[in-house]
Order: structure tokens, then C-alpha cells, then sequence
């Protein structure tokens, strides 16, 4: 059966940091549509980010994989999730609110998220480049 997770694990990334870099330009040049894509790239990003945690820990069990960067990656993976998650939930209330107040929250999240993201690629990049681990039979 072939491996999912690695398909999938470049889509919410790919978003996140996407989103990041509309935020930031879109605070930058004060355009509107810039940030609304930012926003809808991370909402995007958010929803995909569970299943692709889930792929990963299914097959790491299906395979029966074991190895102490495979800790930390899912540590940061899962932490990722959670907080994408987490400030989704908050943010979507607050988007109304207070313009200036969301904007610099929703990029202080993505930061923190796309650095979770950035050290859980490190960590899957090790582990398999590195390691081998999932790639050798």
C-alpha cells in the first residue's frame, strides 16, 4: 500500500506559508483582497493540517516505526495542528471586531504556526533522508 502522507504533507505548508507571506504583504501595501486570500489560505491550511497528522501517525503504526526523530516530528506536527486549530477558532471571532487587532494577531499566530511547520518538515526531512526511517526496506 503506498504511502499517503508524504503526498499530502506539502499542501498545508505550502498554504501556511502562503498565507504568511499574503499577510505580511498584504499589511505591507494595505490591500484588502491580499488579506482575505491570506486568511482564506490559512483557513485552508488549518482543515487540511488534521488529516495530514492523521496520515502520518496511521502509517508510522501501520509500519511499525519507532525512532526518536520520528518523536520530535510528530511533537511539532501535532503542535502545529493544535495551535492552527486553536487560533482558527479564536481568530474567527475576533475577524469582525477589531481590524488592526486581528491583523497583527492572525500573523503573530501564523509565525508561530509556520515555525511549528518549518521545524516539523526539518524533523520528517531528517528522518527519512537522514535515517531512512518509512523508506528502507
Amino acid at each position: 500500500m503506498p504511502l499517503l502522507h508524504p503526498k499530502l504533507v506539502q499542501f498545508p505548508i505550502a498554504l501556511a506559508f502562503s498565507a504568511m507571506g499574503m499577510q505580511v504583504l498584504g499589511m505591507v501595501f494595505k490591500k484588502e483582497t491580499w488579506r482575505a486570500a491570506a486568511w482564506l489560505m490559512f483557513v485552508l491550511a488549518t482543515l487540511a493540517l488534521p488529516v495530514v497528522a492523521l496520515s502520518g501517525w496511521l502509517e508510522a503504526d501501520r509500519l511499525h516505526l519507532h525512532h526518536p526523530v520520528l518523536e520530535e516530528h510528530k511533537w511539532y506536527a501535532f503542535t502545529a495542528t493544535g495551535s492552527s486549530l486553536a487560533a482558527l477558532i479564536v481568530l474567527w471571532f475576533l475577524k469582525s471586531r477589531n481590524s488592526k487587532l486581528f491583523q497583527l494577531l492572525f500573523l503573530a499566530a501564523l509565525l508561530g504556526i509556520c515555525f511549528l511547520l518549518f521545524s516539523a518538515g526539518r524533523e520528517g526531512g531528517e528522518m527519512v533522508f537522514e535515517y531512512g526511517v518509512g523508506v528502507s526496506r
